[in-house]
């Protein structure tokens, strides 16, 4: 069987991947380089820059330094950026080499699907006909009709791997996990930052106390942000941007990022047989089909949860089912995470969706500054939070604001996935010091039971 897979972030090599191993001939399409938005321009290069600030912050927080000897140490952009470059490249040299050695077949070209058969290749004007194709090609940065993008004082995500100085403010239009993250980024860089969210508070698809404890860690820190405002008026002036907002706050910057979500890139679909939706993504069913048979889609580009682990998932769905299988993607159990002025991590249920649904909400919170290896890595700030059903004494969520959220979610993920019971969990065991007591306490919390805990 021959399949063609349009796309090679996420969603497409892994679907590549899955196809050849299951026996097909697989040619793998990509018009700019392997790995997407993820390892491009979007997870590794904000999670490098992010991690290595990170440390210097550390380190100046820890106080290990004599001032007096080391008074002014700074980043130098290019070097930063010189590693965030090699750490992409060295990922993208990986996954070159799995998928050469899985012998799957790559062509770097802009492809437009024809018919449900046939791909045109733009580069060599040639036609490859197809058993089955999966398209996976994702998406880029949404636009805003006041604010295009000009690749100099109005920025997308994207743009900003152009930059060649720290900005001595930036405007972010747009306060959820893209912009919260830059947001951190800039102002460990140095940089002025204010952020602008049209709904009531930053992070709005986070649980409430979460989201409250950040804008509380972003006050501290002097990162200014407005909720529930609109921009009434804009002004492009030589070395400035002038924002007008709907509370008739003037903001003024050398430089504005957008991030107000993505659009979807179907701009390859050059026939009317494929059923799109209202915001032009590709409508599939469970199964990651579209309504025509033989072909599949996965990833951002199908508009439901934008995340590069959700992209692996539906890939290798796409490509057993696109094989005769008959396997259904579960979103229930998607552990979500943002690296910000702490990490961000969640799964499940929000607790007012808990109780919206039904359930008879219990719940148990514990902070990092109640044990003592969040004081070890000076890093004491933040909670976890565990949702369960007091009738049921299941987890049916789990909202971490603090160190290492994004590794520790994944215990919590488990018990909400398998519906462990709150006194089965309690009874387990967690290595000290480590920043994992702070779940079994929460946990234990629920019960009122939690040792570290001031009544």
């Amino acid at each position: 069987m021959k399949a063609v897979v349009i796309g090679g972030g996420p969603a497409g090599y892994v679907a590549a991947l899955s196809l050849k191993r299951l026996g097909a001939e697989v040619l793998l399409i990509e018009r700019e380089e392997l790995g997407g938005t993820c390892l491009n321009k979007g997870c590794i290069p904000t999670k490098t820059i992010i991690h290595s600030l990170g440390l210097l912050e550390k380190i100046k927080n820890q106080k290990i330094i004599n001032e007096i000897n080391y008074p002014n140490i700074s980043v130098d952009l290019q070097t930063l950026m010189q590693k965030k470059d090699n750490v992409v490249d060295t990922q993208k040299k990986g996954l070159l080499m799995l998928l050469k050695h899985s012998g799957v077949k790559i062509i770097k070209s802009e492809a437009e699907l024809i018919n449900p058969q046939t791909v045109f290749l733009k580069e060599t004007s040639e036609k490859i006909q197809a058993d089955r194709i999966i398209i996976a090609t994702g998406s880029k940065p949404a636009k805003l009709p006041m604010l295009s993008f000009d690749g100099k004082k109005i920025l997308s995500s994207d743009d900003l791997w152009n930059l060649k100085k720290i900005p001595e403010s930036i405007t972010i239009i747009g306060a959820g996990a893209i912009g919260c993250e830059f947001a951190w980024i800039f102002h460990l860089l140095g940089s002025k930052v204010t952020l602008i969210e049209l709904m009531p508070k930053i992070l709005p698809m986070e649980e409430e106390d979460i989201s409250k404890e950040v804008e509380k860690l972003f006050k501290k820190r002097k990162i200014q942000f407005y909720t529930g405002v609109r921009i009434q008026d804009l002004k492009i002036f030589d070395n400035s941007v002038q924002i007008t907002l709907s509370n008739e706050k003037i903001l003024t910057s050398e430089i504005v990022l957008v991030s107000v979500g993505r659009a979807f890139n179907t701009d390859c679909i050059k026939t009317s047989e494929i059923k799109l939706g209202n915001k032009k993504e590709i409508i599939v069913n469970e199964r990651m089909q579209t309504n025509i048979e033989n072909i599949f889609a996965a990833g951002d580009v199908i508009g439901n949860w934008l995340l590069a682990h959700v992209a692996y998932k539906e890939g290798e769905i796409a490509a057993k089912n696109a094989m005769g299988d008959n396997k259904k993607m579960d979103y229930t159990v998607i552990p979500s995470t943002i690296f910000t002025v702490t990490e961000v991590a969640s799964v499940g249920l929000k607790e007012a969706d808990a109780i919206q649904k039904g359930f008879n909400v219990k719940k148990g919170i514990f902070p990092f500054r109640a044990i003592g290896k969040a004081h070890v890595v000076g890093e004491i700030e933040g909670f976890i939070k565990v949702i369960a059903d007091k009738d049921s004494d299941i987890i049916v969520g789990a909202h971490i604001v603090g160190a290492d959220a994004s590794e520790l979610i994944h215990e919590l993920a488990m018990a909400v996935k398998f519906k462990i019971k709150i006194n089965d969990l309690k009874e387990l065991i967690h290595s000290h010091p480590t920043l994992s007591e702070c779940i079994g306490e929460a946990i234990k919390d629920i019960s009122g039971e939690a040792i570290h805990k001031i009544k």
